[in-house]
């Protein structure tokens, strides 16, 4: 393909390029350690001479061709850009191994795109970013413009990949002089970026990258992104795994590089059942799919565990994938195997069990036998062979024959021999084959290995989950609010949404819910939880009967109140975890633990089941609620320790204070008391400790603490370290317990929110910034109100701060009309917060000045719609003014104001009828 073009060309650049061609192999710098960008001025290509008027054609395969082997030898010289660009000009060529930039985006969200166009290159074939060339001429035109190198730091560059991957990229990068069209001499940037080597993973980002204007991230954690043409894309299902494969370089070949097909004539051999009893309608869960299709390029792992609660969908996730798998053309495997342990299956629209087609195996060893079937082996080779020989079977058969096996619904069997089975995988680490596990309970695995479950997200899964069912279920269309409803009580989950939903054949939505939280949701709660609380130890029933009942509870408090020593709650705990029956979410720094609500309602349904002794447990529970509530200096021990501590204090002996108080804390299960004294003392040690102070204080505080010290020490430490938000949360807490000293808190709380609002705008949060620091302002004037006449001026003054520091905040974003009507808003909120001053006024003026600006920069006549937001403009000005001039009839300022005003409002009239 030619595209031809009529341009000016040099005889004589085209010379001195050629003997000033270099190559990165001869520079100075070893490879790959070239970690600035440094100006090659020993290659620098020649001016052009006068316009000659030839005409020559931009030759696209060859030019290609010639990329291509320049990325493949690591090039880095004036030999690429001879070859792309003439007089100026550069080939329309920008495809898998080449890209032109205009700029180098030094923010945030500039940053991200560049690592994701390297990390993009680097997973597909390499290739040159060019720096300082302007796309003048959409697909056809690239003209050099020039760029200052120093905006590329090479190895904070590097860093940020590492970052956002996990893996330092070798790019290298210089720059180089070329003349642009007009013969002017420009910078031009060459970056080069390596394809990755055979064998090596495709590099998927660690974490979620920046987000734009809409809070959305450029790249989400665990996307895989490549190079298609002359755009970066993110890979899902199959192209991951062919990123996997061989990469032969596009161009290098002498013919096209044929396409690859897109589905296999004839899927690989396979065993699976009827989609229809599997999973009708597959919907969402692209996140954990796409991990999936990423693991198969991973030749360090073999085995993948599907873990989460019942009726999550687990095995309907596993057949989609292996089914997808078996429909590819580039999967790696001979044939996909299917093995379940499942006996019935509860189906949710007719709320009972119905039988599994097939059931392969109900023990480890018939597993074993279930695999071997599926692998070449004779009947009379299996026949009568011990546990062990199996074993080695199984290891040479999978080796011999690589297989995708998914074993299914591995809780079936004993815990001993659940953990048998997941050691599987490590028969199969030197074979090509894979196991994809699914199980409710998360025994002892990696995890690296393990994708835990969570219920359909409510953004788009759940709503499409739920349209897919009604495509089969004839029920009303439902709201927004519904399906929030129907998500809140389903968790999220397939199997719960689906018995939820066939109620609303004959019910509301309201009514369908209430009713399944009930009796009506009974059965498929029981199919879905009953057999993880069955196979729980006496102790985590009780513990999990506390939990569910009290709401939520720390490792403390369920010591207290059941008796158990903290080894024994917490070995509980990881039991109960593991079957995903409790959830532990952080609440500051301590661990507390609650039961979802499905389960909660199973539990407490079965309460009588779960433990004999049922009025005793709800006595008990009755008691630590009283008992919680009483102050906690009646325990002796406390006060002691507290009394010992704070002599040892008067002596300047911190170090014994703080042994004194750690010891007592052990002796009483870390009474909130101690550890509300003990976040004190770290403020008294030399040097201070306030990130522990802030931390035991919080934790204090979450205990129950809630005694004045505990919220000063708390604030204190937190202000300390420059943690406003922590200031923040102990100003409101304070507050709200209604400690002494309300006014100074309340002044806190307002130096809190102005300094988080300063944060903010570090961020270039600016919008979020003047929300904040308008709170602190108003805080600020509930502190006005309540104070005495002749101490107010401190905290006006303070307001005025604040206030003229939201004036140079507000509306940055915005510019002419859109801009001034904003910045009027603010002056509203300032008279209505109480600042008066006749600054705010003289403002007015400076946003007139900004319509008249920008009604002399428009071009054509004004719209009715710019008219009718001029006349709104210059109305709330007048109302401004008005308001002033009649709360202070005597200020004569308002005179020199108005004139002003005056002056400005009959230019701002004379540009509108330009």
């Amino acid at each position: 393909m030619k595209i031809r073009k009529v341009m000016k060309k040099s005889k004589v650049s085209e010379l001195v390029a050629e003997i000033f061609q270099g190559d990165i192999r001869t520079s100075p710098f070893r490879p790959g350690e070239i970690s600035d960008v440094r100006t090659a001025t020993d290659v620098t290509s020649p001016k052009p001479l006068a316009d000659t008027g030839m005409s020559y054609d931009w030759n696209v395969t060859d030019l290609r061709k010639k990329i291509a082997e320049f990325s493949s030898q690591g090039k880095l010289s004036t030999e690429l850009l001879r070859v792309i660009c003439i007089d100026g000009l550069c080939a329309p060529i920008e495809c898998e191994l080449l890209d032109y930039k205009e700029d180098i985006d030094t923010s945030t969200y500039g940053k991200g795109k560049l690592v994701l166009r390297i990390v993009s290159f680097y997973n597909s074939y390499g290739g040159y970013l060019i720096f300082g060339v302007q796309e003048t001429e959409p697909e056809s035109k690239f003209d050099v413009i020039g760029i200052d190198p120093e905006k590329l730091d090479v190895e904070a560059l590097k860093a940020s990949v590492k970052a956002y991957t996990g893996e330092r990229i070798q790019i290298t990068a210089l720059s180089f002089t070329e003349y642009d069209s007009k013969k002017q001499p420009k910078t031009v940037l060459v970056l080069h970026i390596p394809q990755r080597g055979h064998g090596i993973p495709p590099l998927h980002f660690i974490k979620d990258g920046p987000g734009n204007d809409q809070k959305k991230p450029l790249f989400i954690k665990d996307s895989v992104y490549c190079r298609v043409a002359d755009e970066c894309i993110e890979a899902r299902g199959p192209k991951i795994l062919a990123l996997n494969s061989e990469r032969r370089i596009p161009y290098l070949s002498d013919g096209e590089v044929p396409l690859p097909p897109q589905f296999r004539i004839n899927r690989l051999p396979h065993n699976l059942p009827d989609r229809n009893f599997i999973c009708a309608r597959f919907v969402g869960r692209d996140a954990i799919l796409n991990s999936l299709w990423r693991w198969l390029g991973d030749d360090l792992s073999h085995m993948k565990v599907l873990a989460g609660e019942g009726g999550l969908g687990k095995s309907s996730i596993a057949y989609e994938f292996v089914e997808r798998v078996s429909e590819n053309p580039g999967a790696p495997f001979e044939q996909v195997v299917w093995l379940t342990a499942k006996e019935k299956q509860f189906r949710a629209f007719e709320d009972e069990y119905v039988n599994v087609p097939e059931r392969h195996f109900t023990s480890y060893e018939q597993l074993l036998l279930a695999i071997c079937d599926k692998l070449p082996y004779t009947s009379t080779e299996l026949m009568g062979a011990t546990l062990s020989e199996l074993k080695r079977m199984v290891k040479a058969g999978l080796a011999e024959t690589p297989s995708l096996i998914v074993v299914d619904d591995v809780d079936s069997l004993s815990p001993d021999e659940q953990k048998q089975v997941l050691e599987l995988g490590g028969f199969i680490a030197a074979s090509d084959s894979r196991l994809i596990f699914t199980t409710r309970f998360n025994q002892s695995v990696s995890n690296d290995n393990v994708i835990k479950l969570d219920g359909l997200n409510a953004a788009d899964e759940f709503p499409q989950y739920l349209q897919s069912l009604r495509e089969r279920i004839s029920f009303p269309e439902l709201s927004a609010a519904n399906i929030a409803k129907i998500h809140e009580v389903s968790g999220g989950s397939p199997l719960f949404a689906e018995s939820v939903v066939r109620l609303l054949r004959w019910h509301s939505p309201n009514d369908a819910i209430t009713q399944w939280q009930g009796e009506r949701g009974t059965a498929v709660r029981d199919a879905a939880l009953r057999r993880e609380v069955e196979s729980l130890s006496m102790e985590a029933k009780r513990i999990l009967l506390t939990v569910a009942k009290l709401g939520e509870a720390s490792v403390v408090e369920l010591s207290e109140l059941l008796g158990y020593h903290g080894e024994l709650v917490e070995r509980s705990l990881v039991e109960l975890e593991a079957l995903f029956l409790v959830a532990a979410p952080a609440l500051a720094s301590i661990r507390r633990f609650r039961v979802p609500d499905n389960t909660r309602r199973l539990v407490i349904d079965r309460a009588s089941d779960l433990i004999t002794d049922k009025a005793r447990l709800e006595r008990e529970i009755t008691e630590f609620r009283k008992r919680s509530d009483r102050s906690p200096t009646r325990d002796a021990r406390v006060a002691a320790a507290i009394s010992q501590a704070a002599a040892l204090v008067r002596i300047n002996d911190i170090k014994t204070a703080m042994s004194t108080i750690k010891d007592a804390r052990r002796r009483t299960q870390n009474h909130f008391d101690l550890i509300s004294y003990q976040a004190t003392l770290h403020l008294k040690e030399n040097p201070r400790h306030p990130d522990d102070a802030r931390r035991l204080a919080r934790e204090a505080y979450v205990a129950g603490c809630r005694k004045d010290e505990v919220f000063s020490c708390w604030f204190e430490a937190e202000w300390e370290v420059g943690h406003y938000i922590g200031a923040l949360e102990a100003a409101e807490a304070a507050l709200e317990c209604r400690a002494s000293g309300a006014m100074d808190w309340m002044v806190r709380k307002s130096a809190a929110l102005a300094s988080r609002a300063g944060d903010y705008a570090k961020s270039n949060a600016f919008s979020t910034a003047v929300k904040v620091m308008f709170e602190a302002s108003s805080t600020l004037r509930d502190i006005i109100s309540k104070s005495r006449e002749d101490g107010v001026v401190e905290w006006e003054e303070q307001q005025s701060r604040q206030h003229d520091q939201i004036w140079i905040w507000a509306n940055l974003d915005a510019t002419g009309l859109v801009k001034a009507r904003g910045q009027l808003d603010t002056l509203e909120k300032f008279w209505k917060l109480g600042d008066f001053r006749i600054n705010n006024l003289r403002r007015v003026l400076s946003v007139m000045d900004g319509v008249y600006a920008s009604l002399n920069k428009s071009v054509g006549k004004l719209t009715s719609s710019q008219r009718d937001l001029v006349a709104v403009i210059a109305r709330k000005v007048e109302e401004i003014y008005d308001r002033r001039c009649k709360a202070f009839p005597a200020d004569s300022r308002h005179i020199i104001i108005r004139e002003k005003l005056d002056s400005i409002t009959s230019k701002v009239d004379l540009a509108q009828g330009s």
